[in-house]
């Protein structure tokens, strides 16, 4: 039987090793006669040369659940994962399903590879800061590759992450990956030269079409058991429990401090809160920011969160619309919120808007009707509905809009005064 050489350009050429095994399977070709292999280190970093194949569409359906585990084995540091995974394709063209063998065994790969995701987000500095940071690894490449987006979003400020095999720089800007350097000897200026030089001598974030990219979004239980506000806003960085996810830009956590009385609840994140990663912190943000202040309270006393944790929007040109969540979307995101009032056990939660209220009392409002008063809510503690911030924004006649403010004002005082 003739071998197919099958060459790939790295270890987390997804891309390329799914085209290739599209091809493989529309021409019936064995697993048995396919040698899977990739290019030699030199030529890791030199210009990406067009494909010898087309991409053809899938001749599978696969189910959900088995091709969501997929990336997980691809990015795993097994030295048949490329002839594994075919053979489990082969065997669902030939048969219509997964065998339950491949599918206990890439669950048992995906939990260690989440595991090692874990482990390399917390290596990473877990607040904003504007310096470079030096991040070391011995993490495969295929694994930190396939995670570059969610280590892009993670991360507001520039780092450098150094491994045995690669050197990968963030700028805040770009994502460029370079050979490994020597860093023996070398001061911590040194190193980001040096990292930063062999980074521009490799590829940018252009040089893997489509890497694999492993989801890492908790199941419910999970979520349900954490039991600090921190580990919660890990498990949520690529959250994908709804489609929200592959349009914005970050997840938006709740933030403030764990040992607040007082929560606020929102509706989704915006533009800027999108861009920046922090809840309020758009016009809105500012405008609810100096209410508060005109109420006697204080943000940094205070925890602050959302509904519906990623921006939905509709592109118009250069701007991005803002789009109210659904019911689907609310829904799906009512388990990050659920946890944060568990674990926060405020004596106080701010209802801001239809959807933030909603959310929490799990049924639809009026805010016209039970704004300004205090109700119990189901953990026991008190409640209070009033209009989001945005509302307030998009009152045209000024007289209107400085009554609205001043009646947010006193909702806002009023929640305060709760406390006591």
């Amino acid at each position: 039987m003739q071998t197919v050489d099958a060459t790939l350009c790295s270890p987390s050429d997804f891309s390329g090793w799914r085209t290739q095994s599209r091809n493989f399977l529309s021409k019936r070709i064995p697993a048995s006669s396919i040698t899977w292999s990739i290019r030699a280190p030199a030529a890791l970093y030199a210009a990406k040369t067009d494909r010898d194949l087309p991409d053809t569409p899938s001749p599978l359906r696969l189910p959900r659940k088995f091709a969501a585990l997929i990336p997980s084995v691809f990015a795993s540091d097994i030295p048949e994962r490329f002839d594994l995974l075919y053979r489990a394709l082969e065997h669902i063209q030939e048969h219509g399903s997964p065998r339950e063998t491949d599918i206990t065994r890439f669950e048992q790969i995906a939990s260690t590879v989440r595991e090692q995701i874990l482990e390399l987000r917390g290596a990473f500095p877990q607040n904003r800061i504007t310096d470079w940071q030096i991040i070391r690894t011995r993490q495969k490449l295929q694994l930190i590759d396939s995670q570059r987006s969610p280590l892009i979003r993670l991360r507001v400020s520039p780092w450098v992450l150094l491994s045995d095999e690669t050197t990968l720089c963030w700028d805040g800007h770009k994502y460029r990956v370079g050979p490994p350097i020597d860093d023996a000897g070398q001061s911590e200026a040194d190193l980001i030269r040096l990292a930063q030089k062999a980074a521009t001598a490799g590829q940018d974030n252009a040089f893997w079409a489509n890497p694999a990219t492993v989801h890492v979004t908790p199941d419910l239980e999970e979520i349900e058991k954490t039991s600090s506000l921190s580990n919660l806003r890990s498990l949520a960085v690529d959250c994908s429990l709804c489609d929200l996810c592959h349009h914005a830009s970050r997840t938006v956590s709740g933030e403030g401090t764990t040992q607040a009385q007082i929560l606020f609840v929102g509706e989704q994140p915006g533009d800027q809160e999108d861009l920046q990663g922090r809840p309020f912190v758009g016009p809105a943000g500012q405008l609810f920011e100096r209410a508060l202040q005109e109420a006697g309270g204080n943000r940094e006393q205070a925890w602050i969160s959302n509904a519906v944790k990623h921006f939905k929007f509709v592109r118009r040109g250069a701007r991005r619309i803002h789009q109210k969540p659904d019911a689907t979307d609310v829904k799906s995101c009512a388990p990050w919120i659920t946890a944060e009032r568990r674990i926060l056990q405020a004596k106080v939660t701010v209802l801001l808007g239809v959807t933030g209220a909603s959310s929490v009392l799990g049924r639809p409002i009026t805010i016209s009707r039970e704004r300004s008063r205090y109700m119990t809510l189901d953990d026991g503690s008190t409640g209070i509905v009033t209009v989001h911030p945005s509302y307030l924004l998009r009152i045209p006649d000024e007289d209107s809009r400085t009554r609205e403010y001043t009646k947010f004002v006193a909702d806002l005082r009023m929640a305060i005064s709760a406390l006591a």
